[in-house]
């Protein structure tokens, strides 16, 4: 089925964005009351027309941040008949679908903030971070018969691997930074998905000292009209966050890599340019439209970042009262409402000719850091966002759906209600 892309430029303007998408709701699953109030870092992909997949992801499901709470993960694997329950709320005029979630399986791991791309029918599902540390850790989820979850290794990666970006070129997965035994790095790893078993291949590092949360989009549906060859685009912003000598910096920067030839071009962003103010940290791409959104502001995470760092190297010092000034520092930096951390809600692209970011027109989302938007298959619906933080430490369960249409095909996925699932959380 054709592509149908999210309309954050191209021929939809604001005006008619508003005019012809309508809005949907929904909810993340609610089966588990800790699961129930929303988690971020998780995994969410489409794996059969229709039919929805989340996984894994954290939150403060006892405590939030502010009051000390402890940060949970989580190895739930959840889906969804996405179609069956837009085809109801079409039928019926609502405007919340009822997503009818089913727990199947588990991932090997509790695990937040892993890599993950959609290949054919496969989620690739690649390191991570658990209570325990960063995994190392690379496997491919499949629907199993009667719709249980098949999970099959793949390669593990050199070194444990978090908080990484990540990108398909054809065959091929590309990482991008991420912390690499628990402190950040530049370096570019790959897998050729041919050849699954094969060892991760070092690519050329990005020519930056490590940025904190990249995102990563390809030019893979629009490529180099100078060139004609595929290449990735990534957005950074925060260094020096473990560099004991440096101040944290909002260091906003947009890069390409051709992995024909394995080099990287670098462009700084000027202070006048439209994306300057936005960090894009935790933020997210479309995946066939190069354009970004979602993520924090630049100015204030910058100093929560410093904070953090200030606060772990006083309590190494044993500084006391300074230990309790920035406690009480950061407590009051958690306690504002949303709206006052300013997460970026509308839609970015760069134009590498101008040298300049561009900022699209069309529909915007609510601000939200480390959620998951997903371009959509089907030309029904043309873009959905999936949990998220809508401030530091608070997750949401919303599921926020755009679409152009409402009178998509009238079928959809049977999920089996007698679906038993094993102890390894594959089918039984």
């Amino acid at each position: 089925m054709a592509l149908f892309l999210l309309a954050v430029g191209g021929s939809y303007g604001t005006s008619q964005a508003q005019e012809d998408y309508r809005m949907f709701e929904a909810k993340t699953p609610q089966l588990d009351s800790a699961y129930a109030k929303g988690v971020s870092g998780h995994i969410a992909g489409e794996l059969r027309p229709g039919l929805l997949v989340m996984a894994g992801g954290c939150n403060f499901p006892d405590r939030p941040a502010r009051e000390g709470g402890v940060k949970r993960y989580y190895s739930e694997i959840y889906i969804a008949d996405y179609l069956g329950a837009f085809n109801l709320a079409c039928e019926t005029k609502a405007s919340e679908l009822d997503m009818g979630w089913t727990l199947v399986g588990h991932l090997p791991h509790p695990t937040a903030y892993a890599a993950f791309q959609l290949y054919d029918d496969k989620l690739i599902v690649v390191g991570g971070q658990s209570a325990a540390g960063d995994l190392r850790g690379a496997y491919m989820i499949q629907l199993g018969n009667r719709h249980g979850m098949k999970i099959t290794p793949l390669a593990s990666l050199p070194e444990p691997r978090s908080g990484m970006a990540s990108a398909l070129i054809g065959n091929v997965l590309y990482l991008i930074g991420g912390r690499v035994n628990g402190k950040l790095s530049n370096t570019v790893l790959s897998l050729d998905l041919r050849r699954p078993q094969k060892e991760w291949r070092e690519e050329t590092p990005y020519p930056h000292s490590p940025f904190l949360k990249l995102v990563a989009m390809t030019n893979q549906d629009e490529s180099d009209t100078s060139s004609g060859v595929p290449y990735l685009s990534v957005m950074g912003s925060f260094t020096g966050v473990d560099e004991p000598d440096q101040r944290v910096q909002a260091d906003v920067t947009y890069m390409t890599y051709t992995p024909q030839t394995k080099q990287w071009q670098t462009y700084k962003i000027a202070p006048d340019d439209p994306i300057a103010a936005h960090g894009f940290g935790g933020g997210y791409a479309s995946e066939y439209s190069n354009s970004f959104s979602g993520g924090v502001r630049a100015d204030l995470f910058v100093t929560a970042l410093q904070r953090e760092k200030d606060l772990k190297a006083a309590k190494a010092k044993g500084s006391h009262q300074l230990v309790e000034n920035l406690q009480a520092e950061q407590r009051a930096y958690l306690s504002h409402e949303p709206a006052w951390y300013g997460f970026c809600s509308d839609w970015y692209s760069f134009d590498k000719s101008r040298g300049r970011g561009e900022a699209k027109s069309g529909f915007r989302f609510d601000g939200r850091a480390d959620a998951v938007y997903l371009d959509r298959y089907f030309s029904m619906t043309d873009g959905m966002l999936i949990g998220g933080e809508t401030m530091p430490g608070v997750r949401t369960p919303s599921i926020v759906i755009f679409t152009t249409a409402c009178d998509p095909p009238k079928f959809h996925v049977m999920i089996d209600p007698n679906y038993q699932q094993g102890d390894s959380g594959s089918p039984k």
